[in-house]
């Protein structure tokens, strides 16, 4: 089809007023027509696709309530129950009863709430020092000398002889804030090296010399361009925070010093666990030992799945 051409005179006459004059929008033209992204919609929207971790969260919300419902106020072992009277689980108890009496079912829960405060407080505090100091460590060179004599020092004195240090200069008190101000001296570490690392792998990529360059301040530079790449080593590592704080609480308890001080009417999974390996009813009542490292097992498992499928939803790299 031929396309009429027009002539001066015809040009000329068309209306003017017709017509408006936009004018060149060169950030129209820069702009990339595709829809919004969200780095974190992106991050809920996988892990809510994933069966295991809405499984393994919806478990651990249950076991939370459970935890900090179940017990409130009561007394594992019954004022009127003279005596050692190990019972198997029943109707009437459902995970039957200890060596001292008590009632199993009670007492598991107090334990895990007490052990679920207790882990939360060091978890919670290792991975803000270990990202904090992390972080500083591995981005700032001139400070990395400082940071390895630091934590030189600090590897060097046994973990629990530190602790035992911290608890006789607090008086032999061993309750929950002393526990938790001596094993933070020292669980930040480990860490606080992965991080260093992890930033000394990308902290000189072209993006952040090219944001150095333009004045961005360092703290954005960590934040903005750095912890997303490291979230998912961050979160996978402290996954690791929940079996390892229950490991310093059966251990304090296995040489008596341990926050769980009566065991007839408070408890820790690891004063738990102390408690029955100390003895053999457990080879004649399985149901003592089998309970307690299901329930210290469990929690474990739940977390770390939990952990690494949101890890795992936390990489750039499987984003578009």
């Amino acid at each position: 089809m031929e396309q009429r051409q027009y002539t001066n005179e015809e040009m000329n006459s068309i209306d003017n007023s017709l017509f408006k004059v936009i004018g060149a929008q060169h950030e129209q033209s820069e702009r990339i027509t595709n829809k919004p992204y969200s780095y974190w919609k992106s991050v809920f929207a996988r892990v809510a696709k994933s069966k295991t971790f809405v499984i393994s969260l919806f478990l651990l919300v249950a076991i939370i309530l459970m935890a900090f419902s179940i017990g409130i106020g009561k007394d594992p072992v019954p004022i009127n129950r003279p005596g050692i009277d190990i019972e198997a689980p029943s109707w009437q108890h459902i995970f039957g009863l200890g060596k001292f009496g008590e009632d199993l079912w009670t007492k598991m829960w107090i334990g895990t709430r007490t052990t679920l405060i207790f882990t939360f407080f060091v978890a919670s505090i290792q991975i803000l020092l270990g990202i904090l100091l992390g972080s500083i460590w591995g981005f700032f060179s001139k400070l990395d000398l400082i940071f390895i004599e630091i934590t030189r020092f600090l590897t060097l004195i046994p973990s629990l002889i530190l602790w035992l240090i911290v608890i006789f200069l607090f008086g032999g008190t061993t309750s929950i804030p002393v526990l938790i101000f001596g094993i933070s001296i020292t669980s930040w570490i480990t860490l606080a090296a992965v991080i260093r690392v992890q930033i000394m792998l990308v902290r000189n990529a072209e993006y952040n010399i090219a944001s150095r360059v333009l004045g961005t301040p360092s703290s954005k530079i960590i934040r903005k361009n750095i912890m997303p790449k490291i979230l998912p080593i961050v979160i996978q590592t402290s996954t690791f925070a929940i079996p390892t704080a229950i490991a310093i609480d059966a251990l304090l308890a296995y040489y008596n010093f341990g926050f769980v001080t009566n065991t007839l009417d408070q408890a820790s999974l690891g004063s738990i666990l102390n408690e029955l390996l100390s003895g053999s009813d457990w080879e004649v009542y399985p149901h003592l030992l089998i309970i307690p490292v299901a329930f210290v097992g469990g929690i474990s498992l739940l977390f770390f799945l939990a952990g690494k499928v949101f890890a795992d939803s936390l990489d750039p790299k499987t984003h578009r």
